[in-house]
């Protein structure tokens, strides 16, 4: 298949996602349901233990807890190490989940707005992870854009709106987007009723100010899109009632989940310092029980059989 070259924008045809526009997908695309949790209910302790056991300090007093288990062993009570560290593990396990709770909320939050969408002739209210690629939204001033989307038409002259972007890059200041002709003449649903077209973009990716496509209708010149045409997921509309838009790209395909990382495992100077002295310090203490097993046994070899009062015996038996 040869390359889609339209209007000076080409498109690799292995390098690009093809959205038709009022019609069901031949392809499965990313879910528009968003989550920013650090675990879920059946990775929370692997997780959990994992992030907690890089700590050396952790391992080296599970480790002392272990031996003394073992009444031949240990001078001490069997709990006077275990006990501490389980209530430092639960207190550490609780603030892990409360904090992650609050991202499940506000996740779900997200999930559940509204969005005016286009369906079966008439518009629908629909949650935001309902929502699937080529599908037609309404969205009004001053509120959040669902997903990324193309900007077909708005309430204004020649298909202009202003949005701002401060959730994405800090800046306040409104910037402009404009419908291509073709789309802006779309002022009510009957417009969009006849609209049969196929939208040719590239893969999802990372660029917040990127964007090759091109939009192809039926018996019409095909029209290439730009990055004045993409309005991103965590923008705003702004001073414009309302806007058409196509979704292109959803949930952790859009460019604002491209650029968000992963709640991350954290571990400090200090942590890695104190492994560090963590680590030396056990193996001091391995050194010094070898070199004190070995004293021992050439001390008890020269005294069980002089010494008797020492109890020893029976150290050759």
């Amino acid at each position: 298949e040869d390359d889609c070259t339209t209007s000076g924008v080409t498109l690799d045809t292995n390098e690009k996602r093809i959205i038709f526009i009022n019609r069901p997908q031949p392809q499965k695309y990313c879910s528009n349901h968003i989550s920013t949790a650090k675990y879920s209910t059946f990775s929370f302790i692997p997780s959990f233990l994992f992030e907690q056991f890089r700590r050396y300090s952790n391992c080296f007093f599970l480790f002392i807890a272990l031996l003394q288990q073992i009444p031949d062993v240990s001078p001490t009570g069997r709990y006077t190490t275990l006990v501490p560290l389980i209530f430092i593990l639960s207190v550490s396990a609780i603030k892990e989940i409360v904090e992650d709770v609050k991202r499940h909320r506000a996740d779900d939050e997200i999930n559940h707005r509204e969005i005016e969408t286009y369906k079966s002739g008439q518009w629908k209210y629909m949650k935001w992870q309902q929502l699937s690629v080529g599908d037609i939204v309404k969205v009004w001033n001053n509120k959040f854009f669902p997903a990324d989307l193309i900007l077909l038409s708005s309430s204004e002259p020649q298909g202009m709106s202003f949005i701002e972007t401060s959730n994405l890059d800090g800046e306040t200041n409104l910037k402009i987007r404009q419908g291509v002709p073709e789309t802006a003449k779309f002022l009510d649903t009957k417009d969009l009723a006849y609209f049969n077209a196929t939208l040719e973009c590239e893969l999802p990716n990372r660029h917040l100010y990127e964007f090759n496509g091109v939009l192809k209708e039926s018996g019409k010149t095909a029209v290439s899109l730009g990055p004045d045409q993409l309005l991103l997921r965590g923008a705003m509309l702004r001073n414009t009632s309302w806007i058409f838009g196509v979704v292109v790209y959803t949930g952790h395909d859009t460019k604002l989940m491209r650029n968000s990382t992963s709640a991350p495992l954290k571990r400090s100077t200090v942590d890695r310092l104190t492994n560090t002295q963590i680590l030396m310090l056990f193996l001091i203490l391995i050194v010094l029980c070898l070199v004190s097993a070995v004293f021992n046994e050439f001390w008890t070899r020269d005294h069980y059989k002089r010494d008797k009062y020492l109890g020893i015996d029976d150290y050759n038996k």
